[in-house]
């Protein structure tokens, strides 16, 4: 009886031994909300109906978050979570940037450590800006915000944009600032 238990208590002790190092490769939970474009108004604007991202401008906003999130994941710190489920929450509440707070009761109820604000800001057709924030949901925080200027609204430039930010910016290794 006491060699059964015996094995019992190791084959239970083995099996927490490996489940170790996977819990602790497991990084924090990153929320990533999709990449968001600010188109300025102008003085004629204020006659007009809103008018949003072109359709081309669309499809590179999508392919610019799904290849942020190819970068995020292949760099392995944060593990991301799944934001299909809210899909119907984020898109009630955009814009997210300006939604007052509302970033952070949607990671909250995703189980998120951290959230991921972007922002592409229409300067002129010429120039634009993306502006990333890493948000920790328990502190309600800003824990980085990163910025590059993106000059060309191309397929290219945007990718260009997105991959320097991430490199240079946002995944880089901690005591390596590029």
């Amino acid at each position: 009886m006491t060699k059964g238990r015996n094995a019992g208590w190791l084959t239970v002790l083995a099996a927490a031994i490996l489940s170790l190092p996977a819990a602790a490769e497991a990084g924090p939970k990153l929320l990533l909300f999709p990449i968001e474009m600010s188109i300025p108004r102008t003085e004629m604007d204020f006659f007009a109906p809103a008018v949003g991202p072109s359709p081309a401008e669309q499809e590179r906003l999508e392919k610019a978050n799904a290849e942020l999130a190819k970068l995020i994941e292949a760099d392995g710190r944060y593990d991301l979570v799944d934001i299909a489920p809210h899909r119907a929450d984020i898109e009630a509440a955009q814009p997210i940037s300006e939604c007052n707070g509302c970033e952070i009761d949607i990671g909250t109820k995703a189980g998120a450590d951290l959230l991921m604000v972007s922002v592409l800001n229409k300067i002129s057709e010429t120039h634009l800006s993306l502006t990333v924030s890493l948000v920790d949901v328990a502190k309600s925080g800003v824990v980085s915000n990163s910025s590059v200027l993106i000059q060309g609204n191309t397929d290219e430039s945007w990718q260009h944009g997105v991959r320097w930010l991430a490199r240079n910016r946002l995944l880089v290794a901690e005591g390596n600032p590029q």
